[in-house]
């Protein structure tokens, strides 16, 4: 089993960025790769499909949300990546009143591909988002 981790620090409220992360059919807001997201369904078991720039298409189904936690996992349903298995998770821990830590990891099998090139793709993908999301925060509280 591959996996992915990826974490940034954000200097914003805990539960803001949480508001961000639970809509699960606006990650494209802060995924510069991502160009559209369309939700299918509301809450735990909603699919959401992904177009990304080069017009692939990812499903991915919403399989927990826990805003206690600020938690939330996922999985792809249909992709053009040789995948299999994959569980995603994103999470929001609190550093303070107006600061968090925002971890993106995900494990998965890799097949028929070298996994080293799947981990690098997914381990991109993740920090450009993060840092989408950092710099959405950031300039909000401005």
């Amino acid at each position: 089993m591959a996996s992915v981790t990826e974490r940034i620090h954000i200097p914003a409220s805990p539960d803001d960025v949480w508001a961000t992360l639970r809509e699960f059919g606006a990650i494209d807001e802060y995924v510069p790769p991502i160009t559209s997201a369309e939700l299918s369904g509301d809450g735990v078991g909603a699919e959401r499909t992904l177009t990304l720039a080069d017009g692939a298409q990812v499903v991915e189904r919403l399989d927990a949300l826990d805003d206690d936690t600020r938690t939330l996992r996922y999985s792809i349903v249909d992709a053009p990546l040789p995948v299999e298995n994959y569980e995603g998770r994103l999470s929001v821990t609190p550093t303070g009143d107006a600061a968090c830590e925002v971890t993106w990891a995900s494990e998965f099998t890799v097949p028929d591909a070298p996994a080293e090139e799947i981990i690098a793709t997914f381990s991109e993908l993740y920090v450009a988002g993060l840092a989408g999301l950092k710099e959405r925060h950031t300039e909000s509280a401005r």
